[in-house]
């Protein structure tokens, strides 16, 4: 990682260690190097360049390293705001929590009856029956509206995580930019339902596509899951087409033949039934 993008990293670390606003909580006195004031690092970091007391570098961050740190802390304000709005979501569907149906239905049943008996007894039945499939059509329309409503806000919700999570991750991955022909975009929509989200809010790598019977999680030694890179080559190296996926390891130049064909003949590779499988998973996810 580029130094100067380290420092403010540190710096970043240093702030949340106090309340925000430059001022120490505890813990820490002497410029920040544990109360000794005579440190003989003479202020100098792990590299070797000065620091000041406060943990930044004697240098700015360029432009782009400054806009990566933005985007960073935008990026986990939003996934709160989006955490945060889904609690509130699930908070207003506990209100459907405890309702047993069958009491509800006998219940109403009951006050459908007594109605009758009270109506027909005034000779009043076709207005009895008017009356309550009027009232019936306006709570089953009530109740679905509502319904609706709030499963839009929690598909939306889960959505946007998604984004922030998953999203991020393929957009961000090296093993996409260094090692495969695929943009991000398309890594996501050939290989996105390999991976989701736990309760927790982290992301999960799984063997096989979502809805796959025997579908298992991708774990290490210790039962911990693989991390976003690993599990992706991992998933990549088992496809049957992964040598249309890879680039190639050999650096062209005259009479480098990258597997053994392609110079014979001036041939070229052919693409095979792995970019057919891309462009239908493409197709898919825009529809």
């Amino acid at each position: 990682m580029n130094k100067r993008l380290l420092a403010q990293f540190r710096l970043h670390r240093l702030l949340d260690a106090n309340d925000g606003n430059g001022n120490d909580l505890g813990g820490g006195s002497g410029g920040g190097n544990g109360g000794n004031a005579n440190d003989n690092t003479g202020g100098k970091t792990d590299d070797g360049k000065n620091d000041d007391a406060s943990g930044k570098s004697d240098k700015k961050p360029t432009d782009s390293e400054a806009k990566l740190l933005q985007e960073v802390m935008q990026k986990k304000g939003d996934l709160k705001k989006a955490q945060d709005e889904i609690s509130g979501l699930k908070e207003q569907l506990k209100a459907f929590e405890g309702i047993d149906p069958a009491a509800v239905r006998k219940m109403l049943e009951d006050q459908r009856k007594a109605e009758d008996e009270r109506l027909a007894a005034a000779g009043e039945f076709d207005k009895l029956k008017g009356n309550m499939v009027k009232a019936h059509q306006e709570e089953l329309g009530k109740r679905d509206q509502q319904i609706t409503s709030l499963t839009e806000q929690l598909q939306s919700a889960q959505a946007t995580i998604n984004e922030l999570t998953v999203g991020a991750a393929f957009s961000n991955s090296a093993f996409i930019r260094d090692e495969l022909v695929l943009t991000p975009a398309k890594t996501r929509a050939l290989y996105g339902a390999h991976f989701d989200l736990d309760e927790s809010g982290s992301i999960v790598a799984y063997d096989k596509p979502r809805g796959a019977a025997g579908r298992a999680p991708l774990v290490d030694a210790t039962g911990s899951s693989l991390a976003f890179d690993v599990a992706l080559k991992k998933i990549v190296e088992g496809d049957a087409d992964k040598d249309t996926l890879l680039r190639s390891k050999i650096k062209p130049g005259a009479g480098s033949n990258s597997d053994g064909q392609l110079n014979k003949g001036n041939k070229q590779p052919e693409v095979g039934k792995g970019m057919a499988r891309i462009s239908a998973a493409l197709s898919q996810s825009a529809d």
